[in-house]
């Protein structure tokens, strides 16, 4: 049955000589893999889109819910990304989102909310809008929120501390290496209410910006059992320097 939807382009798996198994999260049904004919080789025409990270697609698909793996009928990119693929640092954050998104996703029914959110974040990260360096670590906290396990906003001057493996602000130094200092535990703090016009407000340096992406990275190794050890960390700290 042929039906209309519009999907994220998450990570790709290379399927024989010219072939790829391509994961889209998409708005009606979810996470789903389909099968692409053409991404490599000369006769690739356009497929080779399916394969960047966070294109958005409007898609025609022959969904069956009985099979594993779908098949795309059309799509195209709407609209296309101007910056992303061009920027080395929005680059990296692209690598670092849509690794955590693959396994996080991997099991998630359709969630509008969740897209949309997901759809204009990565509309802002392709703009010129300010802070956009602060852009990955704003984006990880607030998914937080539709996973489930957002952080408790209990920070006081009698709890200072964030403990990552609680999940929240504690009156002393925990006994584990889990935790932010309380420079550190103001930064995650201001994070609750901070929008996306206020990005630069996340982190003022790169010592603050590792501090909290440190952070956020062990909180979701901690509380979300499919993350495991985040890969690309280590690219977007070392060769970008944000």
């Amino acid at each position: 049955m042929i039906q209309s939807t519009h999907g994220i382009v998450l990570t790709h798996t290379r399927y024989g000589e010219s072939s790829a198994i391509v994961h889209i999260y998409t708005k009606s049904f979810g996470m789903q893999s389909y099968m692409v004919n053409g991404a490599y080789g000369r006769k690739k025409r356009n497929n080779f889109q399916l394969l960047q990270p966070l294109n958005l697609l409007e898609m025609e698909v022959n969904h069956r819910v009985d099979k594993d793996l779908q098949r795309i009928r059309e799509f195209k990119v709407s609209p296309p990304m101007m910056r992303i693929p061009f920027s080395q640092a929005r680059r990296a954050q692209a690598f670092l989102i849509t690794e955590i998104l693959s396994r996080t996703l991997r099991s998630e029914g359709m969630n509008n909310s969740l897209f949309d959110f997901l759809e204009q974040g990565i509309l802002a990260l392709d703009s010129e809008m300010e802070g956009l360096e602060n852009f990955h670590i704003w984006l990880l906290f607030n998914l937080t929120r539709y996973f489930g396990f957002l952080p408790n906003n209990n920070y006081n001057d009698e709890f200072p501390w964030f403990d990552i493996m609680e999940g929240c602000f504690v009156s002393s130094e925990p006994s584990h290496p889990y935790y932010l200092k309380q420079e550190g535990s103001l930064l995650i703090k201001n994070l609750f209410n901070t929008t996306l016009k206020e990005l630069p407000t996340i982190a003022r340096n790169v010592t603050q910006r590792r501090m909290l992406l440190d952070a956020m990275t062990q909180f979701y190794e901690i509380h979300h059992q499919g993350v495991g050890k985040i890969r690309s960390l280590q690219i977007l700290e070392e060769l970008f320097k944000i």
